[in-house]
């Protein structure tokens, strides 16, 4: 940004935005918060003698120049609720956020490595968790629970997600809020694995660019499997009597004889067909896209490459199959409030313990899109028990 476009951006004349940066001229407490908005920092770190650190949040804001005004100001919102529940947080006091375990593992040097370490990681952290082989109803929640802020804003096309690690933000995900909803819950899976693994690294957003490398393909293996675990399909699969062979037998020691017995039984032919609709009950059921479901379904050998090609040419069917069925719905566009609800958890539990003000409560709760009226009435008998 040029000191001219910034100039413009605060509604100042050029000379005094310049003036401002050589010492000149004092700023007003208003004008620094222009700027510390501006330039999507913390008032605190405007105003320090330290140095600023590049701040992995300001790849978002390049991220947010290929796309609209609007869009680059939901941006800029959901980067203030963060921050602001940072800032309510400390007020708080306490013990520090959790974070999730990191797994170290070294960096995959050839995609079958990277696709074993993401399946490898997914079981781990699903035992962890405790979630069993079961569907998860909603994995943004469930990596929030681990003390990962959660937003989704609007991001071009091409970019699906981004996971950021800051010293005193913590961890953050962020995804595109423009893709459909299947893609999305991929997306937050996606960035999970990035804060299980790549921790240390570098903010660098998810992309059509950075698609192919290694560690990309690893998260990915990591989001399949988190999202559809291989015991999970397998258990879904029996329920619907698919997935087996056309002939079964059985061998087993005759006591009478002192001999084999050997039993085989054949079944209808058909009976294992996996039809476009079974993909379509099984991505109902993991909450995934009929895309995924069928390409899981080849990853765990329950087809083959031509039936995987046959299902996917057909996946309008597919999603016609789960529309007409009402099954999950993957274009529904429902609000995703997640870092709005972090930052009101916050402010409702600084506020009752009167770590701020009623001020800044209400100033906190237009920021979270909330009625500061509603909450005050309710709050306010909370303090009063």
């Amino acid at each position: 940004m040029t000191q001219e476009m910034a100039a413009l951006e605060l509604g100042l004349d050029r000379t005094i935005l310049q003036k401002m940066e050589s010492g000149v001229r004092k700023v007003t407490s208003t004008e620094l918060a222009s700027l510390a908005n501006l330039y999507r920092r913390d008032m605190s770190e405007l105003v320090t003698l330290a140095p600023l650190h590049q701040d992995p949040f300001t790849i978002l804001g390049r991220i947010a120049s290929n796309v609209s005004p609007s869009a680059d100001g939901q941006i800029a919102t959901a980067l203030e609720r963060l921050k602001e529940a940072v800032r309510i947080e400390e007020f708080l006091g306490g013990a520090p956020r959790i974070q999730p375990m990191m797994y170290e593992r070294t960096a995959p040097g050839d995609f079958d490595t990277a696709i074993m370490q993401g399946k490898e990681v997914a079981a781990l952290e699903r035992s962890r968790l405790g979630l069993g082989n079961a569907a998860i109803s909603d994995v943004a929640e469930v990596i929030a629970s681990q003390g990962i802020w959660i937003a989704a804003v609007p991001l071009p096309e091409q970019t699906s997600g981004l996971f950021v690690s800051h010293a005193r933000y913590g961890l953050a995900i962020f995804v595109n809020q423009t893709h459909h909803r299947a893609r999305r819950r991929f997306s937050y899976a996606h960035e999970y694995a990035h804060a299980l693994l790549d921790r240390s690294k570098g903010a660098e957003p998810s992309t059509i660019d950075n698609m192919r490398t290694l560690t990309e393909k690893r998260a990915n293996s990591f989001a399949s499997a988190f999202l559809l675990p291989a015991a999970g399909v397998t258990a879904a699969l029996e329920r619907m009597r698919k997935g087996g062979t056309s002939r079964t037998s059985s061998w087993s020691y005759d006591i009478f004889t002192d001999g084999v017995v050997h039993v085989e039984v054949r079944h209808d032919a058909t009976a294992q067909h996996i039809s476009t609709y079974d993909v379509a009950f099984l991505a109902h059921a993991f909450r995934v896209s009929y895309e995924k479901a069928a390409i899981r379904l080849k990853d765990l050998d329950f087809i083959k490459k031509t039936a995987l090609d046959r299902l996917l040419s057909v996946k309008e069917d597919g999603r016609a199959f789960m529309k007409a069925l009402n099954l999950f719905d993957t274009d529904d566009m429902e609000s995703q409030p997640y870092l709005e609800r972090q930052l009101m958890a916050l402010a409702l539990e600084a506020f009752r313990r009167d770590k701020i003000s009623r001020g800044r409560f209400v100033s906190v709760c237009a920021l979270a899109g909330q009625d500061p009226d509603h909450l005050l009435g309710l709050v306010m008998r909370t303090k009063d028990e």
